[in-house]
C-alpha cells in the first residue's frame, strides 16, 4: 500500500505555497518572510492592500518611525493568519490526495486525475471562503487602527493626554445590536462616547461592555473619530461646537 511519493507531495505543496504567497503580496503589500527591507513599502496608490488602508485612514499622511514600526506588528499578525490557513490547506490537500493514492494502490488501479482536482477545488474553495473572512476582520482592523493612530498624533498636538473618542454609526436597518449598544447613546441617534483608553486592543467578543478599537465585528461599517474640546453633539446627534471649555465626556456620564 503506497501513497504519494515525496517528490509529489513537494511538488503540491509548492503549488500551495505560491497560492497563498500571491494571495499574501496583494492582501499585505508585502510577504514578511520573503523581504530584508528594514522599511515598509508605503504608498498612496491603489490596491496596496491593508497598509493602503491603513495610511487612508491617517489621512494619506506617510507615517514616522514608531507608526511604521506599528504598522508592521500588525502586518506581521495579518500575515500569520494567512500563513495558518496555508498550512491547514496544504496538510488537508496531501492528506486527502495521499488517501487517494493509497486507495488506487490497493485497487491496483491509476489515481484519477478528476478525483485529485476535486479534492484541490474542495480544499481550495473552503481556503477562499476563510480567507475572505480574514480579509474583511484585518480590513475593518486595520482601517480603525490607522484612524487610532492618526487620532493619537492629533491629541498628542493638542496635549490631550485621553482624548475622547466615539463612533460614526451607519444608522439604518442593517445597523447591528452590538453597534448600537456599543456606539450609541439610549436615544439610538447621538454617539455614544468613549475615553482613548476604554477601547480594547483585541477583538470583540459579543457581550463584552467596552467597544474594540478593531471594530464591533468584521466589516463592521463603523468608524472611530476624535471629539475635540468645547465640541459636543445637538438633539439629532450632530456635531456642533458649544464652547471653549465644555467637556462632553463628562456631561455624557
Amino acid at each position: 500500500m503506497y501513497g504519494l511519493s515525496g517528490r509529489v507531495k513537494e511538488s503540491l505543496n509548492g503549488i500551495v505555497e505560491d497560492i497563498f504567497d500571491r494571495v499574501a503580496l496583494h492582501f499585505l503589500g508585502e510577504i514578511p518572510k520573503l523581504k530584508d527591507k528594514k522599511l515598509l513599502v508605503i504608498s498612496s496608490e491603489r490596491n496596496l492592500g491593508l497598509p493602503h488602508l491603513f495610511v487612508q485612514a491617517m489621512g494619506n499622511r506617510e507615517p514616522n518611525q514608531v507608526e511604521q514600526d506599528f504598522l508592521g506588528g500588525i502586518l506581521g499578525s495579518a500575515h500569520g493568519y494567512v500563513e495558518a490557513l496555508k498550512n491547514r490547506t496544504r496538510s488537508n490537500i496531501s492528506e486527502r490526495i495521499d488517501g487517494l493514492a493509497r486507495e488506487a494502490s490497493l485497487k491496483k488501479i491509476k489515481m484519477k486525475e478528476q478525483d485529485i482536482q476535486t479534492v484541490l477545488n474542495d480544499e481550495l474553495g473552503k481556503a477562499k471562503s476563510h480567507l475572505r473572512g480574514i480579509a474583511e476582520a484585518e480590513s475593518t482592523k486595520f482601517r480603525n487602527l490607522g484612524t487610532m493612530m492618526h487620532i493619537s498624533r492629533i491629541a498628542s498636538e493638542l496635549d490631550d493626554s485621553n482624548p475622547t473618542v466615539f463612533f460614526v454609526s451607519v444608522k439604518d436597518g442593517n445597523t447591528c445590536g452590538e453597534c448600537k449598544k456599543l456606539h450609541l447613546s439610549p436615544d439610538g441617534t447621538t454617539p455614544r462616547l468613549w475615553r482613548f483608553s476604554d477601547l480594547k486592543q483585541g477583538y470583540h467578543k459579543r457581550g463584552e461592555e467596552n467597544p474594540s478599537a478593531f471594530g464591533a465585528h468584521p466589516h463592521c461599517r463603523c468608524t472611530l473619530a476624535y471629539l475635540s474640546k468645547g465640541f459636543g453633539f445637538d438633539k439629532d446627534g450632530k456635531l456642533k461646537y458649544i464652547s471653549e471649555d465644555y467637556d462632553a465626556y463628562s456631561g455624557s456620564r
